[in-house]
Parts: C-alpha cells; structure tokens; sequence
C-alpha cells in the first residue's frame, strides 16, 4: 500500500482525531488558523482527517516538548515541506535539532543549491563563512539553514551579496556574543562548581546548557529582531506599511498555557510589558 493510499485509508472527524492525538479539538482548529496543519478533505458537509494529520500532530507536539515556538513550528514544517522536515533541521528530529551537523557537498551540489551564483559569490560564501572548503572537490556547510535561507532569498530576486553581507554580519555578531557568554560561562558558572570541589560537573551542565541556550537565544533573537524592525517601521515612513505587514505575517500570534491549549494575542497584547 502506498503512502497516500495509507493516509487516506485513515478517516476520521474531528472529535475522532483529537481522541487519537490527545488534543482538544479547539487546538486542532487553531493549529490549522495558524498554518500548522492542513485542512481536511471535504465529504459534504463534515471535514475528514487522515493519517497525514496525526503524523503532523505528532511533530508538533514533539518539538513542542523541546521548547520550539509554535511560529519556530510553522516555519519548520513550511520550509521542510519539499525536502523533508529532519533535512531542513540537519538531523532527526530525535536529537538535538537546533544544532545542525554540517552538511558537505561537491562543488557542483553546492552550485545546484544555489544556482545561478557567480564564481565571485560563491567566494563571497567562503568569505563570510557560510562554506569553507573541504579537499579539492567538497565544501562543508556549517549551517545548511542560513544555505537555504540564500537559496530561498536569491530565488525571491535578491541579490547574493546582500543576502551574503547580512550572513557575514550575522556571522560577526554572533562571534562578539559568543565571547562575552563565555565570559560569563566561566566566572557564573564553572567557578563555582570548581570553587565547591565539583568541577567534573561542568561537562553535563554545558552540555545539556547548551542546547537550551541555543533554542533560548533563537527566541529572543526572534522578538528582538520583530522589536527591531518595529521600531524601523516607526522612524522610516516610507517603507512601514511593507515593514509592519511583515511582522504581522511572522508574528507567533498565540500562546500556549501548561496543557498545550493555544489561546490567540493580538499585536497589541504582544507588546504589553
């Protein structure tokens, strides 16, 4: 049986899929007023929901339990939607999927992936550190994230070297964070396990530490880059109306209390202290 004689050999209402997935059924409707899950099929008047959307309950509720964001969620699911949901994060999803394993190509993989390129972009890559050469015939990708995000915004017609620079900047920024963290890694929190005789300690905070710190700086980053280009839309006239309509497309729109049940915020709401 193929996979989509499975999928639609599984039919259920509504009711009969938030049973199987252990959801509310408001949560089921929000999920899809949000764009993370697809609309039934129509037979009549009553929606029929197939295995396709218990496998896609399933992800959600799985990178929920490891701290993604529903808005983190949706764009996930979207850009993985042609390639598969654990190449977009690296690896499968059963580990530690913020931190992608870095991808090698052939050069002619690497220019199919961002067809197109001129030989000087593609230096340009390396020198913002977005590939480094791997031997004579392979690069390494670091991020294939951030290689899909030029992909994805040359396709749209914008140029290389601007999508490049802000990964060069990106690539800057993060260095300069990356310093004074490690600062604070050391004097908060290694000295005084160290100081209290526990220093073997150390390995497993950082370890487990890490993964946290890397979702938790996505989020922040996140709401720091929406406050950003907020304030930009504010003091540049011009440009608001495309700035402010971009943020409303991103925006999370939703929280999610303890039980998982999702409850909508409006713009408003968001920025209340």
């Amino acid at each position: 049986m193929t996979d989509i004689q499975t999928a639609r050999a599984v039919e259920l209402t509504v009711d009969e899929l938030a049973r199987q997935a252990r959801v509310p059924v408001r949560t089921i409707r929000e999920y899809q007023t949000l764009r993370l899950l697809p609309a039934p099929r129509r037979r009549g008047r009553v929606g029929v929901y197939g295995q396709a959307h218990l496998e896609r309950l399933a992800t959600i509720a799985r990178l929920q339990r490891r701290g993604y964001s529903l808005a983190a969620i949706r764009d996930l699911l979207e850009a993985g939607s042609g390639s598969g949901l654990s190449a977009v994060l690296g690896v499968d999803l059963g580990a530690a999927a913020l931190d992608e394993i870095p991808l090698r190509l052939t050069r002619a993989q690497l220019k199919s992936r961002l067809p197109g390129l001129s030989a000087a972009a593609l230096r340009h890559a390396q020198a913002v550190g977005l590939v480094q050469p791997d031997g004579a015939q392979h690069v390494l990708v670091r991020s294939p994230a951030l290689l899909a995000l030029v992909a994805h915004a040359v396709g749209a017609g914008i140029p290389a070297d601007g999508v490049l620079d802000l990964v060069g900047a990106l690539r800057t920024g993060l260095g300069e964070l990356a310093e004074s963290v490690t600062g604070h890694v050391v004097d908060d929190v290694l000295e005084p396990l160290r100081s209290q005789g526990r220093a073997e300690a150390f390995a497993p905070v950082l370890r487990r530490g890490r993964v946290l710190l890397l979702q938790g700086l996505a989020s922040m980053f996140a709401d720091r880059l929406g406050e950003a280009l907020l304030a930009r839309a504010e003091a540049d006239p011009p440009r608001a109306g495309v700035l402010r309509a971009a943020i409303e497309e991103i925006r999370v729109g939703a929280v999610a209390d303890a039980a998982g049940n999702l409850e909508h915020r409006t713009a408003r709401e968001d920025r209340q202290p």
